[in-house]
């Protein structure tokens, strides 16, 4: 049942100038944060927490809630304008996004971003709310087993990121589960692969990672073709002139339908992402590509498409909301932001658990409406952000490289304040490089150093629980068993579409040589 004093109680907090502006406020320091390789929205709300322990409950949260939805959608904008991902979350969208850029489409790019983002955003703010409580029991019931079989189902996922060479998938994503095997071990605690070396003991990052593959392998790859090319120099006025300006392709509202399949996978992906706690938001951008990938062959996303983007931005920005469920309803923070806000409400003195909803309905309805009215404010601001980096993105390669690395070393640096993290950052800078070179996908490579050490613990720990026995490990539960047949199914039908597309390419190269051999007999 709704309580409606509660409600109009909310709604008189939530509706004012104060709370208002502080939403504001969040947005946009939350893009700019996005947009700024290495800080993320962890960083962003970690930074602003203090300042919330003088603020009123519906300000505190609409700072926080604006940051976090702008942080997400903001590490787009770095994404697509410099294959620089500003966050994680946005490592898969450079992939489609950065083409579109170098295709003189940034724009278009960066509004399909937008409007994908804040239509999954919205959307499931509204499933969240409508159905929080079930869709949290059904995240409870995943335990070491479940969680287990769902990160073998996204590696699954895998032989759709891998492009035309799937032995150049399958090595980038055994680089990524050695890397993620570096540091202590997930039960044991016992230091592995780390060559002796102290600082290698907690692990590789996955900021200082990310930001080498993309953005630090990028800029030497472009440094590389700038040495071997002789290019013309331009000139930098006209294009700092037009920095504001609102020409550029558009995105009209028929290509923001024909998306509607990759947003509705995104929204569904990551909704259901969001309410598993530890996934986050990484997780369901991936995800919610490779299945987009997979329903569409036709599509060819990946080569520089509007719905890739459009997948990969609805399926992160669509687990804000839902991350928020387990702490609201049973105290479990499904996030390092949800833990965050946790804190936040704690300050405020409403302690998350299940009695929140009876306790405290005045802040739960606050939040509910901040969740619903961030969408609008990160749809205006993030459109402004959107034309200043589409043409930040026209700079000459000889502007552009510098600032950039320069970025991705202080983003490196920021992330824990560690000069080793820009060590590893240069060094993973090479190795994307090397990756560049040979076009080895980068996707496999990240997927599995995130999936890869949560799979083993959980894995391990279901071991344990069970004293040994792995086929009561495997198939604890009938959600297991589920989850194990969907990867046998989703293993089957990746073959068979990846067979029937090898057929194709074979019968067009064939039909291609034999009109050659018609032309030249002609001849």
């Amino acid at each position: 049942m709704i309580n409606m004093d509660a409600l109009y109680d909310a709604i008189a907090l939530v509706f004012t100038w104060h709370t208002l502006m502080w939403i504001a406020i969040g947005v946009t320091i939350g893009v700019g944060v996005g947009a700024m390789p290495g800080l993320t929205a962890t960083t962003g709300i970690a930074l602003m927490l203090p300042l919330t322990f003088t603020m009123d409950q519906a300000a505190a949260l609409g700072l926080l809630i604006g940051l976090y939805k702008g942080a997400i959608y903001g590490g787009s904008i770095s994404a697509i304008s410099f294959a620089t991902p500003g966050t994680s979350e946005a490592a898969a969208t450079v992939f489609d996004g950065h083409k579109l850029m170098l295709r003189g489409k940034g724009k278009k790019a960066l509004l399909i971003a937008l409007y994908a983002s804040v239509t999954a955003d919205f959307l499931s703010d509204v499933i969240t709310i409508l159905i929080a409580p079930m869709l949290a029991l059904v995240a409870l019931k995943f335990g070491p087993s479940e969680r287990f079989w769902l990160m073998v189902l996204a590696v699954c996922l895998l032989g759709a990121l891998s492009g035309s060479h799937f032995a150049k998938g399958m090595l980038s994503a055994a680089m990524g589960l050695f890397i993620g095997t570096i540091g202590a071990d997930p039960v044991s605690s016992v230091p592995r692969n780390t060559f002796d070396l102290w600082w290698l003991g907690e692990g590789i990052h996955l900021i200082p990672l990310v930001v080498g593959i993309f953005a630090m392998g990028a800029m030497l790859e472009k440094i590389v073709e700038m040495s071997t090319v002789k290019q013309k120099v331009q000139r930098l006025g006209g294009t700092v002139k037009g920095l504001f300006s609102m020409g550029g392709e558009g995105l009209s509202f028929k290509e923001y339908l024909s998306c509607w399949k990759e947003i509705s996978i995104g929204l569904g992906v990551g909704t259901f992402v969001g309410m598993l706690p530890g996934l986050g938001s990484t997780v369901g951008a991936f995800l919610s590509y490779g299945i987009a990938k997979q329903a569409s062959p036709e599509k060819k996303i990946g080569t520089g498409k509007i719905e890739g983007v459009a997948a990969a931005e609805a399926g992160n920005n669509a687990t804000v909301g839902p991350t928020l469920v387990p702490l609201l309803a049973f105290g479990i923070p499904g996030s390092a932001v949800a833990a965050l806000i946790g804190a936040a409400l704690m300050l405020q003195g409403a302690t998350p658990g299940p009695r929140m909803f009876e306790l405290y309905p005045t802040i739960i309805y606050s939040l509910f409406l901040i969740l619903i009215l961030g969408n609008f404010f990160n749809l205006g601001i993030g459109r402004i952000f959107a034309f200043v980096y589409a043409k930040l993105g026209e700079l000459p390669p000889q502007v552009l490289v510098p600032i950039v690395m320069g970025m991705a070393v202080i983003g490196a640096y920021s992330y824990a304040n560690n000069e080793w993290d820009v060590l590893v950052m240069l060094v993973f800078g090479i190795v994307g490089l090397f990756m560049r070179t040979f076009r080895i996908p980068e996707a496999p490579l990240i997927i599995t150093f995130l999936l890869a050490p949560q799979a083993e613990e959980n894995l391990r720990r279901g071991l344990l629980i069970n004293e040994g026995d792995w086929v009561a490990t495997l198939m604890s539960s009938p959600l297991a068993i589920g989850l194990a047949i969907a990867v046998v199914a989703l293993t089957y039908i990746s073959t068979r579409m990846r067979i029937s597309e090898r057929m194709s390419e074979i019968a067009d190269d064939a039909e291609a040589a034999e009109a050659e051999a018609k032309a030249n007999k002609a001849s």
